[in-house]
């Protein structure tokens, strides 16, 4: 849900897009983050978050809050600048922390073990590429599947059948042989 406060600086940047800046300033670090994992470079990343920021900002008066954070909006802007970014250099990384796969694995069922942890990467690496951003906004961005919906422009039920239909995807590469 927005917060009150959140509301209040939508409404004054609607109305006067230079007081964008606490929208920016709230979100730039997250929204940062969020690309640089999927870009691994910290100069394209800060052009993809700058980019990010001006389309939100450009847009601002079609956002419409339906009782998810804004956040979760400037997260969709974000994705969908990384996708055009990968789109054109047809290629996909994912890069995970050992706290971020632990929390995976253990959704899954498996060990934290090196060995586990290995078949996990090569799992991971199997996944076509709207799977493994699944994977990667729920895991390693800590979505919610409400925000995971608003992501990728389905609703919570939906984002949570994904979910769940990846998850056996990746149950699955992990039971059969390489």
């Amino acid at each position: 849900m927005e917060n009150p406060d959140e509301l209040h600086q939508l409404r004054e940047a609607k109305a006067d897009p230079a007081r964008f800046a606490p929208l920016y300033e709230r979100y730039f670090a997250d929204i940062f983050r969020f690309v640089l994992r999927r870009v691994q470079h910290r100069e394209l990343t800060a052009d993809l978050t700058q980019q990010t920021f001006l389309k939100a900002m450009l847009a601002l008066a079609t956002y419409e809050p339906r009782g998810l954070p804004f956040r979760a909006w400037l997260y969709r802007i974000a994705l969908n600048e990384v996708r055009m970014h990968w789109r054109k250099k047809k290629e996909v990384l994912i890069d995970m922390s050992f706290s971020e796969v632990k929390g995976l694995s253990e959704e899954i069922g498996l060990s934290a073990v090196e060995e586990d942890m290995k078949r996990l990467a090569t799992a991971l690496g199997k996944l076509d590429s709207a799977k493994a951003q699944l994977i990667e906004l729920r895991y390693m961005d800590g979505m919610s599947f409400a925000e995971l919906g608003q992501v990728l422009g389905i609703g919570e039920d939906a984002a949570k059948m994904r979910t769940h239909r990846v998850l056996g995807v990746l149950r699955t590469y992990l039971t059969s042989p390489s």
